[in-house]
């Protein structure tokens, strides 16, 4: 081996020393948080809302609701919002590493975070769930990841998974 290729080993190892040791004394969350920064967390406003350059998002939108163009435009159901939200409520508490977020009840808006299940990578999910006609309704999702450009549609699988099961 050549010397620099033997200063670029020995280097790659501390760092991969220093990640390990921060992980055992942090916790994996805590690391990612410190070598990538904080989650923003800022409140989704569907209306005025703009996709970034990354492919590590996915939205959702009923026609014309969304200021962005929805990658996929949302079905709508038998039932109230409310009703709506139950089913969604009773189906996200099937799902694994879910944690709720901020809440808006009077918007019928609420925030989640899925974490990846090796590394806990977290993803946001913002679902609003929009009143329709008497006994219909329907919802926006935006789900995306914090880190990265690319989730490997990640997100997508994720929201029509979703979306199947309600």
């Amino acid at each position: 081996m050549f010397k620099g290729a033997k200063l670029i080993v020995t280097v790659a190892v501390g760092i991969v020393a220093v990640i390990g040791l921060l992980t055992v004394v942090t916790g994996r969350e805590k690391t990612l948080e410190i070598i990538f920064g904080p989650m923003d967390l800022t409140a989704v406003d569907f209306a005025s809302l703009q996709l970034g350059g990354k492919s590590n998002q996915f939205l959702v939108c009923p026609d014309g609701y969304c200021a962005a163009t929805a990658h996929m435009v949302s079905p709508v159901f038998d039932g109230s919002a409310e009703d709506l939200k139950q089913r969604w409520t009773a189906m996200l508490a099937k799902q694994p590493r879910i944690e709720a977020g901020a809440a808006d009840e009077g918007a019928l808006q609420y925030d989640y975070i899925q974490r990846s299940e090796t590394v806990r990578y977290p993803d946001s999910i913002t679902v609003r769930f929009i009143p329709l006609e008497e006994n219909k309704a329907t919802l926006a999702i935006f789900s995306r990841s914090h880190y990265g450009h690319s989730d490997f549609g990640v997100n997508e699988k994720r929201v029509r998974a979703w979306l199947a099961g309600l």
